[in-house]
């Protein structure tokens, strides 16, 4: 995962913890979610920071150690949550056996990809990328707030459409929230799917930003996908680099 953001002078110090897993969960055919128990720890974070993840002992050619954004929000007392794919590495696949009391060493929190509470924005999401904005829109709407964000969300195939059924939820309780899927490979899929086919084109783009007054713009996804949308953000439809932020996430 890398990070690109301001650094607001507020942001929490990042701190060494020892958390324990309270539960994992799988929430598609590749990725999982992994809670842990933040009860006796003075973890505090904003929507939506990242951690460092270690698992001592694991010999992995990368290295025991992996950077997650945070898939829950702060207003999710008690735990913190990091949702990934789950590859071949050594590192994932200790990951996806941890069992509940196991701990895991995790710093943070870092980064500054967060969410503006004060501006609409429009939220570009490949894959595994909506893994921070998950957790901004869970905390958008446990604290109330009302500025319009739209999220255009493209994936392979429909089954790994993540959070697909909490986002469906959370965009019916709130007219705020819009949410807009796309996927790529339907022919690969064993359900049928009606919706968008594509990747996110600058039409789709434009169209659900121009209702709004000069919305941010936030991506994540993996890294070829966040060079293309930041580009054309910035050459095609004449974005200001103040007004986007990105993540890129990578694989391994």
């Amino acid at each position: 995962m890398h990070v690109v953001g301001g650094s607001p002078p507020d942001l929490p110090r990042p701190q060494r913890f020892v958390l324990p897993l309270l539960e994992s969960r799988r929430e598609s055919p590749t990725v999982m979610t992994f809670d842990f128990s933040t009860q006796g720890a003075d973890f505090r974070y904003r929507s939506n920071q990242a951690i460092r993840l270690a698992l001592p002992g694991v010999n992995d050619p990368w290295g025991p150690v992996r950077s997650f954004s945070l898939s829950s929000s702060p207003s999710e007392r008690g735990r913190i949550a990091v949702t990934c794919k789950i590859s071949d590495t050594p590192f994932k696949q200790a990951l996806s056996r941890m069992a509940p009391g196991d701990e895991a060493e995790v710093y943070g929190p870092l980064g500054a990809f967060l969410l503006d509470r004060h501006r609409p924005g429009v939220f570009l999401a490949g894959g595994i990328g909506i893994t921070p904005f998950r957790g901004m829109f869970r905390y958008a709407a446990d604290t109330g707030e009302t500025e319009e964000r739209r999220l255009l969300y493209s994936a392979r195939v429909p089954e790994e459409l993540v959070f697909r059924s909490e986002l469906d939820k959370l965009s019916r309780s709130s007219p705020n929230l819009q949410v807009r899927y796309s996927v790529t490979r339907p022919t690969e899929s064993k359900v049928r799917w009606t919706g968008r086919v594509g990747r996110i084109r600058m039409e789709w783009i434009k169209a659900t930003a121009e209702p709004l007054d000069r919305p941010k713009f936030y991506v994540a996804g993996l890294p070829e996908m966040v060079v293309e949308m930041v580009t054309l953000l910035r050459s095609r439809l004449q974005i200001p680099d103040d007004d986007i932020d990105y993540e890129m996430f990578r694989g391994y």
